[in-house]
């Protein structure tokens, strides 16, 4: 078989496997973070967060459109698993060159085997690797955005193989098209063209010292006009000379190139036209201005003039960017953990935020923590990679060095110029995907030199290769893919599009609903705008509503948020002086206070009469101790402009500190929201919980063990618990038993402990003593040796609050068989033998303690008192 056509057939079964892998694992619906935010602004054609990725929007567009799913964010999802497909075979091609460059095929069948074999193991163990897969299965951008990366690698390798051919220009030309198209998906794509560079350098020029320095100032120049360069440029451009302006310029290019390319001027005109197509490319970003200016639902920072334009470009809404170290340092809030700026920037910066993702990726994720396994892959894909940086700089320095600066560039050049803070909101992995792309290169290498020698060294022909290929491709791909699998499977995963969904219903209709950050905010976005849910509901982001554009925007858009502030005081928005506490009164309608009493008083017992005509709580300054911010006026703002007329709700995921101090007393909680009412401590409805709880909420697989959840969902889920376990409390108050026992078999049919564990041992305490109290579990069923002691006391405490004493007496027994000497369980013990008349019992424990302790008067008294009973009996 020709070489070429086997290369096509292991690039294809490259391609499939990967790709079946990643559509048996895709995520069936929305998921955290951007992704509910990228399908809405995918299917709405809207704004999202800056700089944007208008490409990825136009695509998304055609995908949400395709009939192949019911549920349009997975079809929006394929988007990445197709590029991470494609990705994986444009990896497999690339290393095949690689290794040919310095691998010089033989014409037995042997050693021709081996490039193809190679590749295969790198291309496939970077498709399993932790960072990449995840990206894989969500629509986020970073997959596509990795396909842009490999496919200009490719390019240049393709280059590389046919420079000295005539019209070997229009491989550079299509890579810079790509360059500019890729911005339009994600910035990270530029950081290739230093390999790029260094590879038409050896290609082209004499290879040393002063022609190296030429190379790295204009390939420092030419990546500089690119980004910054273009991409901030031509908006200043249009912002100084209008459109017309801009649109002269272009021409002025597009003539000066008909000029340079009349003249003969080969290496001019291939620039000049490099520069052209990269503004092409960069062209998907007029649909950011022209959206902007049709108002959609989602339009963030509102870009719809050139200035405001160039500040969305320049992400001016998340602050200036500084390299200044210690400036971050002693803006961390953990800052102080690190002795230097030098620490700071070694053993967070360097080892926590890139280090240890890379040992992620090729070492293995621990199951248990954050930190990477020393024995999850057994080291292999990692021992690989070292071998095959090493083969290549001896084989090859010229390619190394290239590969070298991809790795450097989509790496640890990203954490320089990040300069990140301590702490960040997530785990940052998926930002040096690119870098993990690289070091595979070197896996497949070192797969290839294995190879290489154990068929030099003992002469067997395909038997040796393909063995040696079978074990490494079983002990790297593969020992990757089943090690990652489980974690990496989303395909049964709906908790995003779930909680969004029941944090929705939680509100009443035309509410208000105030949210923390993007996991509360973007996949109900999604659901609003895509699947059409609760579109009477005003979604209000706490973060965006530091800015004027979006106050603007929840004034005057529909659903609106009353706002008493005039459009030119939006405009001149800033943080409001507040330098003590103060008392806020805030006046609501006669008629209201009156319907909300009366549903009040159907399941308490105070106060005996309505509230006045206002709530009244105290307010202290929230920003540098002088200032409220901008979001904490505007939510004060809207309770003075909206008097109650429309229901305000925080989400349970927004901070005590977000929800204003004293305000936070009128807030009810009816599920995964918190309702902003007239009376102040009113902790539940009843009815309103029990009906969320029992019958609106969705909790698809939650209680299904094949599907995986990380410590961070399984954290976020405990606000399901910590709801019943209130409403619990309340039917145990009023002693409806049957209520509680409903309450408690509901929530383990659908939060099975072995599915979703306890991450707060106090909400199994709690839940372990309302399935006995209910009758769900026997007073014996305790388990109790499974507590620590202090675990066991509370519990016990617990059971004696909601009178099952007997239960309490079982668990204070057992403390006191393990530690006789606690005095807290002893008095309870006498407490509860008091109240059962036990006195016998109860004199048991307390003779030997009074001899024991002759001071202590109390007990002395209370033994005396329940002698006197046994007497009198």
């Amino acid at each position: 078989m020709e070489n070429g056509k086997l290369n096509k057939i292991f690039a294809g079964f490259v391609f499939l496997f990967s790709f079946i892998v990643y559509y048996l694992t895709i995520a069936p619906t929305t998921s955290f973070w951007d992704c509910g935010e990228f399908i809405a602004c995918s299917y709405r054609l809207a704004v999202p967060h800056p700089p944007g990725a208008p490409l990825y929007l136009l695509v998304g567009r055609i995908f949400s459109m395709l009939p192949i799913f019911a549920d349009i964010a997975k079809r929006v999802n394929l988007i990445s698993t197709l590029s991470s497909a494609f990705t994986v075979m444009f990896l497999y091609l690339i290393i095949v060159i690689m290794i040919k460059n310095y691998l010089r095929s033989e014409k037995n069948d042997t050693s021709r085997y081996i490039p193809y074999l190679g590749a295969m193991i790198g291309s496939l163990t970077f498709a399993f690797t932790t960072s990449f897969w995840f990206n894989a299965v969500e629509a986020e951008v970073y997959a596509a955005s990795m396909l842009f990366t490999s496919l200009v690698v490719w390019l240049i390798m393709l280059w590389s193989e046919k420079s000295t051919e005539v019209g070997n220009e229009k491989y550079l030309l299509l890579i810079m098209y790509l360059v500019g198209l890729a911005t339009g998906v994600h910035l990270l794509n530029v950081l290739a063209l230093p390999m790029v560079f260094l590879i038409i350098y050896y290609k082209k020029y004499p290879v040393n010292t002063t022609t190296f320095i030429y190379l790295t100032l204009i390939g420092a120049l030419l990546t500089g006009l690119i980004y910054p360069g273009l991409v901030q440029g031509i908006p200043n451009l249009a912002k100084i000379a209008g459109f017309f302006g801009l649109f002269l310029s272009i021409l002025v290019l597009i003539i000066a190139l008909w000029y340079l390319i009349n003249r003969g001027k080969h290496l001019a005109s291939l620039l000049l036209m490099s520069i052209l197509l990269v503004v092409l490319g960069y062209s998907t970003y007029a649909t950011i201005y022209i959206r902007s200016n049709l108002n959609p639902n989602i339009d963030e920072n509102d870009p719809e003039t050139i200035e405001e334009f160039i500040s969305y470009m320049n992400r001016e809404q998340y602050g200036e960017h500084t390299l200044d170290r210690a400036k971050i340092l002693a803006e961390s809030p953990n800052g102080k953990r690190y002795r230097s700026t030098w620490d700071f920037f070694w053993n967070y910066q360097v080892q926590k935020m890139y280090n240890r993702y890379f040992l992620w990726n090729f070492m293995g994720k621990d199951d248990s923590s954050d930190s990477f396994s020393w024995t999850k892959y057994l080291m292999i894909p990692l021992l690989l990679g070292l071998l095959g940086a090493w083969y290549q700089f001896y084989k090859d320095w010229k390619y190394g060095l290239a590969v070298a600066a991809l790795f450097f560039m989509t790496g640890l050049a990203i954490i320089l110029y990040l300069n990140q803070p301590d702490p960040q909101p997530r785990e940052r992995d998926y930002s040096y995907v690119g870098s993990f792309f690289a070091f595979s290169i070197w896996i497949g290498i070192g797969a290839a030199a294995i190879m290489e020698w154990f068929t030099k060294k003992f002469q067997a022909g395909n038997v040796i290769t393909f063995s040696v290929a079978g074990f490494l491709f079983f002990f790297s791909p593969i020992q990757v893919m089943m090690q990652n699998y489980d974690s990496q499977d989303r395909s049964g995963n709906y908790v995003a599009w779930d909680y969004s969904y029941n944090m929705l219903v939680s509100c009443e209709r035309n509410g208000i609903l105030y949210t923390n950050g993007d996991n509360d905010t973007f996949p109900l976005w999604y659901l609003q705008e895509v699947e059409y849910i609760r579109t009477d509901l005003r979604v209000a982001n706490l973060s965006l509503l530091n800015t004027n554009w979006y106050v603007y925007q929840l004034k005057n858009f529909e659903p609106r948020v009353p706002i008493s502030l005039s459009d030119q005081e939006i405009d001149r928005i800033m943080p409001v002086g507040w330098p003590q506490k103060k008392t806020v009164q805030i006046d609501f309608p006669e008629a209201y206070a009156q319907k909300e009493f009366q549903e009040y008083q159907k399941f308490s017992f105070t106060p005996s009469k309505a509230p006045g005509g206002k709530i009244s709580f105290s307010l202290g300054p929230k920003f540098y101790n002088r200032y409220l911010r901008v979001q904490d006026w505007m939510i004060l703002n809207t309770l003075y402009a909206n008097q109650f007329q429309k229901p305000m709700y925080f989400a349970v995921t927004v901070s005590r500190d977000n929800m204003l101090d004293g305000l936070q007393q009128y807030l009810r909680m009816d599920g995964l929201a918190f309702k902003i009412t007239t009376i102040p401590n009113w902790q539940i409805q009843p009815d309103t919980l029990f009906n969320n709880l029992m019958y609106k909420y969705r909790y698809t697989n939650l209680d299904n063990p094949a599907v995986y959840y990380d410590d961070n969902i399984i954290a976020l889920l405990q606000n399901y618990r910590s709801a019943f376990i209130q409403l619990a409390n309340h039917f145990a108050t009023v002693n409806e038993r049957e209520k509680v026992q409903v309450l408690m078999q509901k929530m383990e049919a659908v939060l099975p402990p072995a599915v979703i564990p306890y991450t707060n041992n106090v909400l199994k305490y709690w839940i372990d003593a309302y399935q006995i109290y209910a009758g769900i579990k026997t007073k014996d069923s305790l388990n109790l040796r499974n507590y620590q002691e202090k675990e066991l006391e509370d519990i016990a405490k617990i059971l004696v609050n909601l009178g099952e004493t007997e239960s309490a007496e079982i668990a204070f027994q057992e403390i006191l068989t393990s530690n006789p000497n606690n005095f807290q369980a002893k008095a309870f013990l006498v407490d509860i033998y008091g109240k059962l008349e036990r006195y016998q019992d109860a004199i048991r424990i307390l003779e030997p303690w009074v001899e024991q302790n002759p001071g202590d008067a109390g007990a002395k008294k209370r033994l005396e008192e329940y002698q006197r009973k046994v007497s009198a009996k």
